[in-house]
């Protein structure tokens, strides 16, 4: 039945409706139904039968009253949808980037599962029981109305809401709880020392005995002080560092944790603080592993200042000088050089401090180089790449920094980050990525041959990958045996690790064993 007349009510039952107008208010009968809203602030109210709910693309400020009944609601519509709960069952599909408006009332029966890669702004309001949301990817609100709130997945962006009197919070192993007038409470999953928005007020709860981010400076300080070489030299570090005897060890416990969640986003939130839905990309100096601002895409190297034109063959940052190519620079090459030169060498190299310490300094007595050549090219699929000679005694030298102009050519000259028109990836990530290889090859003896999933995993640790990678993280968390074979693994050459449904798996194995990692060591030490 197709209702395009406004303020019609229609009552019925095991029927299918398609709304094409204006101001509906639309109550079904006892049956299953099925409803196809197009309309414009629409309002539609299930009974007690199974009912189905479409919020299509073209549905404006629609508000959906459930009933008694078991209700599916699928969410398509970039515009505020309002869901309104009764005694049922309610599951609510998200099928689109949204905003949602959740008035969970008394029932704590509901489930928000998220499709297609979507993301939602949330906002809960007015309920008075016991229940449970999942925060998104994007800025979400929590407004408590009542009863026992749990949050999933709060990110660092994220406010939560209170307008009765609050308790002081306290932590729950892992999570902060949060005691609210009345006999109420709020429950933060894996909130431990991570800083909540409350109210507009920052509150950090309970500590870890080390971060997670001193975990991994000790650990990287440790690999510079070894003569030991590949796996060898990481259990050496780890062994030093934490109250494991071996990668292999630190692997199994990471296994058997994965295999008792047995769900992939709870164990990366939970075992590795690994947040696949915060905006933070999991970098270890990010909210993600216990600090207290969020480091998004576009922050993650902290840029500052107004792009300067730089002219000559060479300039020194950090210790680190860049030799330019000895040629004609074309505008795009120019513009790179002037991005380089202005922002990314000294940013990236003060992040890589920031996360790694300063044993991964140039100007390190030990360093074995202190000289990188800057090398433009048009050749392959990778965005860019570090090439270093390994010599007799271990020590690396002859470092190039290796720049595709198939995908950098028309990098943005007025943009920080070095965005690429059409593109998603920012030069200014893929420079930290490289001048991590570069940092730890000039300062780690044997650096060639230490494991691929070790060094590929760091490099990204330094800038994050959660925001980016998310199915390769999401597809070893449910892949037990990938995972340990790639992190038992010892070559030293990442081609050598290749999984049908895995693009990187040195990479993403990497980063989720470096979390894992510090997140386990830093709460028992």
């Amino acid at each position: 039945m197709i209702i395009s007349t406004n303020n019609r009510r229609v009552t019925g039952g095991d029927d299918e409706f398609t709304i094409r107008a204006r101001n509906v208010t639309l109550t079904t009968g006892d049956g299953d139904n099925y409803v196809d809203d197009n309309g414009t602030n629409s309002l539609i109210q299930t009974g007690d039968g199974d009912d189905t709910v479409r919020i299509n693309d073209d549905s404006k400020n629609a508000t959906v009253e459930v009933g008694d009944g078991d209700a599916l609601i699928e969410v398509w519509s970039p515009n505020t949808t309002t869901i309104i709960f009764g005694d049922g069952d309610t599951s609510i599909d998200v099928c689109a980037n949204t905003n949602l408006i959740l008035d969970i009332g008394v029932n704590e029966d509901y489930e928000l599962n998220f499709y297609n890669g979507a993301t939602a702004n949330v906002t809960l309001t007015d309920g008075e029981g016991s229940y449970t949301v999942r925060g998104t990817s994007d800025a979400n609100v929590f407004e408590y109305g009542g009863g026992d709130l749990v949050i999933v997945s709060c990110g660092g962006e994220d406010l939560i809401r209170v307008r009765q009197k609050i308790g002081a919070a306290y932590v729950d192993g892992d999570d902060v709880c949060i005691p609210v007038e009345g006999g109420g409470s709020i429950t933060v999953t894996n909130g431990r020392a991570h800083a909540l928005n409350v109210n507009g007020r920052k509150i950090v709860v309970g500590q870890y005995a080390t971060t997670p981010q001193d975990v991994i400076k000790n650990f990287m300080t440790a690999l510079t002080q070894t003569n030991l070489r590949g796996m060898k030299a990481v259990d050496d570090a780890i062994k030093k560092v934490s109250p494991f005897k071996s990668v292999r060890e630190v692997v199994r416990r990471m296994v058997k944790d994965c295999k008792q969640i047995d769900d992939a986003d709870t164990f990366l939130r939970d075992r590795c603080n690994i947040f696949v839905d915060s905006a933070d990309t999991g970098a270890i100096t990010g909210w993600d592993a216990g600090n207290c601002a969020v480091k998004t895409a576009e922050s993650i190297v902290a840029e500052r200042g107004a792009i300067k034109t730089f002219r000559g063959d060479s300039f020194t940052v950090n210790g680190l000088k860049v030799i330019l190519p000895d040629k004609k620079l074309s505008a795009a090459e120019q513009t790179i050089v002037n991005g380089l030169f202005t922002w990314w060498i000294k940013d990236a190299l003060n992040l890589i401090e920031q996360s790694y310490g300063k044993s991964l300094r140039f100007d390190n007595p030990h360093a074995s180089t202190n000289e990188i050549n800057v090398i433009f090219h048009r050749k392959g699929d990778a965005l860019s790449s570090f090439a270093h000679l390994a010599e007799d005694d271990g020590r690396e030298t002859e470092f190039d920094l290796k720049i595709n102009l198939k995908t950098y050519g028309n990098v943005n000259a007025l943009d920080a980050n070095g965005s690429v028109t059409g593109g998603e990836t920012f030069l200014d990530r893929t420079l930290a990525h490289e001048l991590t290889h570069a940092s730890m090859a000039a300062n780690i003896r044997f650096y060639s041959e230490l494991p691929a999933w070790l060094v590929e995993g760091a490099a990204e640790l330094t800038h994050g990958i959660s925001d980016e990678n998310r199915d390769d993280l999401e597809t070893l968390a449910n892949d037990w045996d990938a995972l340990e074979e790639i992190l038992l693994n010892d070559s030293p050459d990442a081609d050598d690790l290749e999984f049908d449904d895995i693009d990187q798996p040195a990479y993403a194995g990497g980063f989720m064993f470096l979390h894992y990692f510090a997140k386990k060591v830093a709460a028992v030490s």
